[in-house]
Protein backbone atom coordinates (compact mmCIF):
# COMPACT_ATOMS: atom_id res chain seq x y z
CA UNK A 1 0.00 0.00 0.00
CA UNK A 2 1.72 3.67 -0.99
CA UNK A 3 0.30 7.13 -1.17
CA UNK A 4 2.05 10.41 -1.44
CA UNK A 5 3.23 11.93 1.64
CA UNK A 6 2.98 15.91 2.53
CA UNK A 7 4.68 17.33 5.41
CA UNK A 8 3.39 20.81 7.13
CA UNK A 9 5.12 23.51 7.91
CA UNK A 10 5.67 25.77 10.95
CA UNK A 11 2.09 27.10 12.58
CA UNK A 12 1.00 23.59 12.23
CA UNK A 13 1.79 23.25 15.79
CA UNK A 14 -1.19 23.24 18.53
CA UNK A 15 -0.85 22.01 22.33
CA UNK A 16 -1.66 18.54 23.27
CA UNK A 17 0.01 17.18 19.68
CA UNK A 18 1.87 13.85 19.92
CA UNK A 19 0.73 12.51 23.06
CA UNK A 20 -0.71 9.79 21.47
CA UNK A 21 2.19 8.77 19.67
CA UNK A 22 4.20 9.12 22.77
CA UNK A 23 1.66 7.23 24.93
CA UNK A 24 1.54 4.40 22.38
CA UNK A 25 5.20 4.03 21.40
CA UNK A 26 8.15 3.30 23.63
CA UNK A 27 9.95 4.14 20.21
CA UNK A 28 8.82 7.50 20.23
CA UNK A 29 9.41 8.31 23.26
CA UNK A 30 12.72 7.47 22.67
CA UNK A 31 12.75 10.04 19.98
CA UNK A 32 11.01 12.37 22.36
CA UNK A 33 14.05 12.29 24.67
CA UNK A 34 16.36 12.61 21.80
CA UNK A 35 15.44 15.42 20.04
CA UNK A 36 14.22 17.50 23.10
CA UNK A 37 18.44 16.52 23.79
CA UNK A 38 19.53 17.93 21.29
CA UNK A 39 17.23 21.01 21.30
CA UNK A 40 17.86 22.15 24.76
CA UNK A 41 14.09 21.81 25.15
CA UNK A 42 11.68 19.79 27.11
CA UNK A 43 9.53 19.45 24.16
CA UNK A 44 7.39 16.70 25.67
CA UNK A 45 6.12 19.15 28.27
CA UNK A 46 5.83 22.14 26.03
CA UNK A 47 3.55 19.98 23.24
CA UNK A 48 1.63 18.69 25.95
CA UNK A 49 1.16 21.46 28.47
CA UNK A 50 1.94 24.85 26.31
CA UNK A 51 1.58 27.58 26.95
CA UNK A 52 0.93 27.94 23.18
CA UNK A 53 3.43 31.09 23.20
CA UNK A 54 6.11 28.77 24.64
CA UNK A 55 5.18 26.24 21.95
CA UNK A 56 5.17 28.81 19.28
CA UNK A 57 8.98 29.76 19.61
CA UNK A 58 10.61 29.30 16.71
CA UNK A 59 12.82 26.24 17.30
CA UNK A 60 10.50 24.52 19.84
CA UNK A 61 7.77 24.87 17.09
CA UNK A 62 9.67 23.69 13.93
CA UNK A 63 11.31 20.60 16.07
CA UNK A 64 7.65 19.91 17.29
CA UNK A 65 6.08 19.39 14.01
CA UNK A 66 9.38 17.85 12.35
CA UNK A 67 9.03 15.19 15.42
CA UNK A 68 5.66 14.53 14.81
CA UNK A 69 5.29 14.42 11.20
CA UNK A 70 8.56 11.59 11.71
CA UNK A 71 6.54 9.62 14.05
CA UNK A 72 2.92 9.58 11.61
CA UNK A 73 5.12 8.83 9.16
CA UNK A 74 7.03 5.58 11.00
CA UNK A 75 3.62 5.17 11.45
CA UNK A 76 1.87 4.54 8.80
CA UNK A 77 5.02 2.58 7.49
CA UNK A 78 4.90 0.19 10.05
CA UNK A 79 0.95 -0.59 9.23
CA UNK A 80 1.65 -0.90 5.80
CA UNK A 81 1.40 1.98 3.98
CA UNK A 82 4.79 3.74 2.10
CA UNK A 83 5.12 7.03 0.62
CA UNK A 84 5.19 6.72 -3.23
CA UNK A 85 6.45 10.68 -2.95
CA UNK A 86 6.82 13.29 -0.69
CA UNK A 87 6.52 16.78 -0.93
CA UNK A 88 7.25 19.45 2.19
CA UNK A 89 5.54 22.76 2.44
CA UNK A 90 8.34 24.94 4.08
CA UNK A 91 9.47 23.24 7.35
CA UNK A 92 8.03 20.18 6.14
CA UNK A 93 11.06 19.72 3.84
CA UNK A 94 12.84 18.06 6.55
CA UNK A 95 10.44 15.67 7.26
CA UNK A 96 10.08 15.07 3.08
CA UNK A 97 13.54 14.60 3.44
CA UNK A 98 13.76 11.81 5.59
CA UNK A 99 10.63 10.17 4.46
CA UNK A 100 12.29 9.69 1.31
CA UNK A 101 15.37 8.37 2.57
CA UNK A 102 17.98 11.17 1.45
CA UNK A 103 19.12 12.20 5.05
CA UNK A 104 18.82 10.95 8.58
CA UNK A 105 16.49 11.99 11.01
CA UNK A 106 19.83 13.39 13.12
CA UNK A 107 21.57 15.10 10.76
CA UNK A 108 18.17 16.81 9.41
CA UNK A 109 17.49 18.03 13.11
CA UNK A 110 20.85 19.07 13.18
CA UNK A 111 20.60 21.31 10.00
CA UNK A 112 17.35 22.86 11.72
CA UNK A 113 18.99 24.08 15.05
CA UNK A 114 21.63 24.88 12.83
CA UNK A 115 19.75 27.52 10.76
CA UNK A 116 18.07 28.76 13.81
CA UNK A 117 21.15 29.37 15.95
CA UNK A 118 22.74 31.35 13.55
CA UNK A 119 19.30 33.30 12.67
CA UNK A 120 19.28 34.01 16.40
CA UNK A 121 22.87 34.58 16.42
CA UNK A 122 22.88 37.43 13.73
CA UNK A 123 19.21 38.82 15.11
CA UNK A 124 17.98 38.51 11.85
CA UNK A 125 14.22 39.61 12.40
CA UNK A 126 11.06 39.91 9.96
CA UNK A 127 7.58 38.94 9.82
CA UNK A 128 5.13 37.04 7.52
CA UNK A 129 1.70 37.31 6.10
CA UNK A 130 -0.88 35.78 4.10
CA UNK A 131 -2.57 37.54 1.52
CA UNK A 132 -5.67 35.07 -0.46
CA UNK A 133 -7.68 36.11 -3.27
CA UNK A 134 -5.66 38.47 -5.33
CA UNK A 135 -3.40 38.00 -8.27
CA UNK A 136 -0.37 36.89 -8.34
CA UNK A 137 1.07 39.98 -10.78
CA UNK A 138 -0.67 42.11 -8.60
CA UNK A 139 1.05 40.70 -5.45
CA UNK A 140 4.06 40.65 -7.24
CA UNK A 141 4.01 44.70 -7.73
CA UNK A 142 3.19 46.09 -4.64
CA UNK A 143 6.51 44.16 -3.12
CA UNK A 144 8.20 45.67 -6.34
CA UNK A 145 7.38 49.07 -5.10
CA UNK A 146 8.12 48.38 -1.45
CA UNK A 147 11.48 47.07 -2.30
CA UNK A 148 12.38 50.17 -4.37
CA UNK A 149 11.04 52.25 -1.43
CA UNK A 150 13.45 50.53 1.16
CA UNK A 151 10.79 48.48 2.69
CA UNK A 152 11.75 44.69 1.88
CA UNK A 153 9.06 42.02 1.10
CA UNK A 154 8.76 39.28 -1.04
CA UNK A 155 6.55 36.79 -1.95
CA UNK A 156 7.76 33.67 0.41
CA UNK A 157 5.05 31.09 -0.19
CA UNK A 158 2.78 30.33 -3.42
CA UNK A 159 0.18 28.33 -1.77
CA UNK A 160 -2.54 28.69 -4.92
CA UNK A 161 -3.14 30.80 -7.90
CA UNK A 162 -4.17 33.24 -5.53
CA UNK A 163 -2.95 32.37 -1.94
CA UNK A 164 0.47 33.78 -0.83
CA UNK A 165 2.42 34.31 2.31
CA UNK A 166 4.46 37.22 1.89
CA UNK A 167 8.08 37.64 3.94
CA UNK A 168 10.45 40.44 4.83
CA UNK A 169 10.52 43.10 7.87
CA UNK A 170 7.99 44.07 9.69
CA UNK A 171 7.52 47.68 8.22
CA UNK A 172 7.52 45.62 4.26
CA UNK A 173 5.20 42.97 5.14
CA UNK A 174 2.49 45.91 7.31
CA UNK A 175 2.62 48.03 4.20
CA UNK A 176 2.12 45.38 1.83
CA UNK A 177 -0.80 44.10 3.47
CA UNK A 178 -2.39 47.53 4.07
CA UNK A 179 -2.01 48.05 0.27
CA UNK A 180 -3.41 44.18 -0.72
CA UNK A 181 -6.30 44.86 1.65
CA UNK A 182 -8.50 46.47 -0.82
CA UNK A 183 -7.37 44.02 -3.32
CA UNK A 184 -7.41 40.96 -1.47
CA UNK A 185 -10.51 38.42 0.14
CA UNK A 186 -8.44 38.21 2.80
CA UNK A 187 -4.78 39.46 4.69
CA UNK A 188 -3.71 38.74 7.88
CA UNK A 189 -0.31 39.02 9.52
CA UNK A 190 0.97 35.62 10.69
CA UNK A 191 2.68 35.32 14.31
CA UNK A 192 6.20 34.66 12.69
CA UNK A 193 9.49 36.43 14.04
CA UNK A 194 11.85 35.45 11.17
CA UNK A 195 11.61 36.49 7.50
CA UNK A 196 11.77 32.99 5.97
CA UNK A 197 12.05 32.51 2.32
CA UNK A 198 13.75 35.76 1.33
CA UNK A 199 16.98 36.94 0.73
CA UNK A 200 17.61 38.48 3.99
CA UNK A 201 18.26 34.92 5.68
CA UNK A 202 20.97 34.99 3.23
CA UNK A 203 23.80 35.25 6.00
CA UNK A 204 22.49 32.07 7.40
CA UNK A 205 23.07 30.08 4.22
CA UNK A 206 27.00 31.09 4.35
CA UNK A 207 26.79 30.58 8.01
CA UNK A 208 25.77 26.80 7.99
CA UNK A 209 27.49 26.26 4.60
CA UNK A 210 30.56 23.77 6.23
CA UNK A 211 27.76 22.36 8.46
CA UNK A 212 25.77 21.74 5.03
CA UNK A 213 29.10 19.85 2.79
CA UNK A 214 30.08 17.94 6.07
CA UNK A 215 26.13 16.05 6.25
CA UNK A 216 27.43 12.16 5.74
CA UNK A 217 23.78 10.79 5.74
CA UNK A 218 23.18 12.63 2.46
CA UNK A 219 21.84 9.90 -0.32
CA UNK A 220 19.81 10.51 -3.66
CA UNK A 221 15.77 10.23 -3.13
CA UNK A 222 14.18 7.02 -2.53
CA UNK A 223 11.14 7.49 -4.22
CA UNK A 224 10.30 11.08 -5.99
CA UNK A 225 10.95 14.07 -3.70
CA UNK A 226 8.65 17.06 -5.07
CA UNK A 227 11.19 20.08 -3.35
CA UNK A 228 10.78 23.55 -3.00
CA UNK A 229 11.35 24.83 -6.55
CA UNK A 230 8.29 22.66 -7.63
CA UNK A 231 9.99 19.62 -9.51
CA UNK A 232 11.17 15.97 -8.48
CA UNK A 233 14.53 16.47 -6.90
CA UNK A 234 16.54 13.87 -8.15
CA UNK A 235 20.51 13.54 -6.43
CA UNK A 236 21.43 14.04 -3.12
CA UNK A 237 23.73 16.73 -4.22
CA UNK A 238 20.52 18.71 -5.24
CA UNK A 239 19.25 18.03 -1.45
CA UNK A 240 22.27 18.89 0.28
CA UNK A 241 21.21 22.84 -2.06
CA UNK A 242 17.77 22.64 -0.88
CA UNK A 243 18.97 21.99 2.72
CA UNK A 244 21.37 24.59 2.54
CA UNK A 245 19.99 27.56 0.87
CA UNK A 246 16.02 26.76 0.82
CA UNK A 247 14.92 29.22 3.52
CA UNK A 248 16.38 31.89 1.15
CA UNK A 249 14.10 31.27 -1.76
CA UNK A 250 10.13 31.23 -2.21
CA UNK A 251 8.49 27.58 -1.67
CA UNK A 252 6.52 27.26 -5.08
CA UNK A 253 3.82 24.55 -3.27
CA UNK A 254 0.96 25.34 -5.91
CA UNK A 255 3.77 24.22 -8.46
CA UNK A 256 5.01 21.09 -6.33
CA UNK A 257 1.38 19.93 -5.56
CA UNK A 258 0.70 19.77 -9.69
CA UNK A 259 3.48 18.44 -10.37
CA UNK A 260 2.86 15.39 -7.98
CA UNK A 261 -0.81 15.21 -9.54
CA UNK A 262 0.22 15.39 -12.66
CA UNK A 263 2.58 12.79 -12.10
CA UNK A 264 -0.43 10.54 -10.85
CA UNK A 265 -0.62 10.83 -6.79
CA UNK A 266 -3.72 11.72 -6.40
CA UNK A 267 -4.13 9.94 -3.11
CA UNK A 268 -2.45 12.06 -0.42
CA UNK A 269 -1.76 11.96 3.45
CA UNK A 270 -1.18 15.29 5.52
CA UNK A 271 1.53 13.44 7.46
CA UNK A 272 1.71 15.69 10.46
CA UNK A 273 -0.43 17.97 13.23
CA UNK A 274 -3.39 19.90 11.06
CA UNK A 275 -4.95 19.75 7.92
CA UNK A 276 -3.71 23.27 6.33
CA UNK A 277 -2.36 21.01 3.39
CA UNK A 278 -5.44 19.12 2.75
CA UNK A 279 -6.99 22.49 2.95
CA UNK A 280 -4.38 23.84 0.46
CA UNK A 281 -5.62 20.76 -1.91
CA UNK A 282 -8.91 21.84 -2.50
CA UNK A 283 -7.53 25.18 -3.91
CA UNK A 284 -5.18 24.13 -5.97
CA UNK A 285 -6.88 20.53 -7.54
CA UNK A 286 -9.89 19.43 -5.95
CA UNK A 287 -9.45 16.30 -8.65
CA UNK A 288 -6.94 15.20 -5.65
CA UNK A 289 -7.75 13.55 -2.12
CA UNK A 290 -5.97 14.72 0.59
CA UNK A 291 -6.17 12.84 4.49
CA UNK A 292 -5.19 13.87 7.49
CA UNK A 293 -2.62 11.72 9.06
CA UNK A 294 -0.64 13.32 12.43
CA UNK A 295 -2.35 11.63 15.10
CA UNK A 296 -2.96 8.00 16.24
CA UNK A 297 -6.73 7.89 15.09
CA UNK A 298 -6.50 9.59 11.86
CA UNK A 299 -3.34 7.39 10.77
CA UNK A 300 -5.52 4.45 11.28
CA UNK A 301 -8.45 6.25 9.66
CA UNK A 302 -5.73 7.03 6.93
CA UNK A 303 -4.52 3.42 6.72
CA UNK A 304 -8.29 2.20 5.84
CA UNK A 305 -8.46 5.00 2.88
CA UNK A 306 -5.43 3.78 1.55
CA UNK A 307 -6.53 0.42 1.67
CA UNK A 308 -9.69 0.66 0.33
CA UNK A 309 -11.80 -0.57 3.50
Amino acid sequence: MSAAFLFPGQLSEWVGMGRDFYDADGDARSLFASTSARCGRDLARLMFEGPAEELGENLAAQAAVFLVSTLAARALVAAGVRPCATAGYSLGNYAAIVACGAISYEEALDVLIAVWRETEARQIRGAMGAVIGARREVVEAVCETLRQSRRPVWIGNVNASTQFVLTGTPEGVASALDELRPRAISVLPLKMSWPIHSERMRPVAEAIAPRIEGLSTIRDPAVPYYGPEGHVVKSGEEVRRILGTGFCFPTLWKDAFEAMVADGHRLLLEVGPGEMLCRMARWIDRSAHCHTAGTTATVRAAVDIVAGR
